[in-house]
């Protein structure tokens, strides 16, 4: 869940932006360098191209509200009084970028103006909770993207802080709630630690109170849903699974087509089914969770950072298909996905030893089946590599 920038104009409709866009782009033009209004429009100009960029998802905007953000930035120095904003702004911008292109300068950038804007906002600053829920979500990126453990403790110990200072009451406690349950679910992932399991649903729980017909209350069903599912593959009680699917589907619902939390609420609810397939072998479920996770595919082309995760799962997904069938297609699918993943997958990615280990397995499979030398000389390939890595075969 990314903080929002300073000043957004959440309000305005498509029509009114495309009329406010050009006016406010004639003040930077007209105004000289040195007067003192100018990073005001330019920072104001900013707000309204994002506006837009969030309605039309045209890079074009957002590329222009970092142009916007940077000369504001430039005309703001420190001790400025936009100093701190045009840094966390630009910060957010550059960290939105790097969502849509996966540009590790654009994230590079953002941790760096995010640091520098916290640090002129010490203890009782008015924007210090915001300024640390901005660097948190940079740096909880950059984990996501370099699996670095000391980026997660980072995310973790800035997201408290943030919440800390905001209290029940605080408008923006839900945002901060969902943000820690988010990085205290990786740290679960990493150590298997079950009081971060705990904790982890604790803080969706609430944020899910808190936010009863709010924005945050799709990602707070979808996070609630899949840190129940997780507590179910520990403990087996079905009715954390159950459950999970049924704050899955409830998120989705509120997810339609061009929702940005889409692919995400897609993925989880086929997880869910995938594991309620594998406990019960109910043929509906396995197929729905085909079904889902082809469209979250769709809405995560090449470029995008999420998209290794959605092949891992979509060919996860059609592997048990083939065993359950015995369909070369299906195998051959997998494969497909299983090769692709690991190429969007380099050596230190988080996903390569299971994308190796996995597309090993599928090739092994398909050998066994056909007797192509092939197959069998690129899984072995594959297992080679990760034996070297230190890292366990399970094909």
């Amino acid at each position: 869940m990314a903080w929002p920038l300073t000043g957004i104009i959440a309000s305005a409709q498509t029509e009114d932006l495309e009329q406010e866009i050009p006016s406010q782009r004639k003040t930077p033009t007209v105004e000289p360098l040195a007067h003192q209004d100018r990073s005001s429009s330019l920072i104001n100009l900013a707000n309204a191209a994002l506006t837009r960029y969030e309605q039309s998802g045209r890079m074009e905007d957002l590329n222009n509200v970092i142009t916007y953000y940077r000369e504001a930035l430039a005309l703001s120095p420190p001790g400025h009084q936009h100093h701190s904003t045009a840094l966390n702004n630009l910060a957010v911008a550059l960290r939105t970028r790097y969502d849509q292109s996966g540009q590790m300068e654009d994230l590079k950038d953002a941790i760096t103006y995010n640091s520098e804007a916290l640090s002129l906002c010490p203890s009782g600053h008015p924007e210090r909770a915001k300024f640390l829920g901005s660097l948190a979500n940079a740096i909880f990126t950059r984990y996501k993207q370099l699996g670095r453990t000391e980026d997660l403790e980072y995310a973790i110990t800035y997201n408290r802080e943030a919440l800390t200072l905001c209290p029940v009451g605080h408008p923006d406690r839900s945002t901060f709630l969902i943000n820690l349950a988010n990085a205290v679910s990786d740290r679960y992932s990493q150590l298997g630690r079950t009081e971060d399991l705990e904790e982890t649903i604790k803080y969706n729980r609430e944020a899910l109170s808190l936010s009863p017909l709010g924005q945050n209350h799709s990602a707070s069903l979808n996070n609630l849903a899949v840190a129940l599912r997780t507590r179910y593959e520990q403990s087996g009680q079905m009715e954390d699974l159950k459950d999970a699917i049924t704050y899955n589907k409830e998120a989705l619902s509120l997810c339609p087509l061009g929702h940005p939390d889409r692919a995400m609420s897609l993925g989880s609810l086929a997880n869910a089914l995938l594991t309620r397939y594998k406990q019960s072998g109910r043929t509906e479920d396995l197929e729905d969770a085909i079904t889902y996770n082809r469209e979250a595919l769709t809405l995560c082309p090449v470029g995008n950072p999420d998209r290794s995760t959605f092949l891992i799962n979509l060919a996860s997904a059609v592997s048990d298909r083939y065993d359950r069938s015995g369909r070369m297609d299906d195998l051959d699918e997998t494969i497909k996905h299983n090769r692709e993943a690991l190429s969007l997958s380099p050596p230190g990615h988080r996903h390569h030893s299971p994308s190796a280990n996995n597309l090993a397995a599928s090739l092994l499979t398909r050998y066994n089946q056909s007797h192509q030398m092939g197959d069998l000389e690129e899984a072995i390939k594959c297992n080679s590599e990760l034996f070297s890595n230190g890292v366990i075969i399970t094909t």
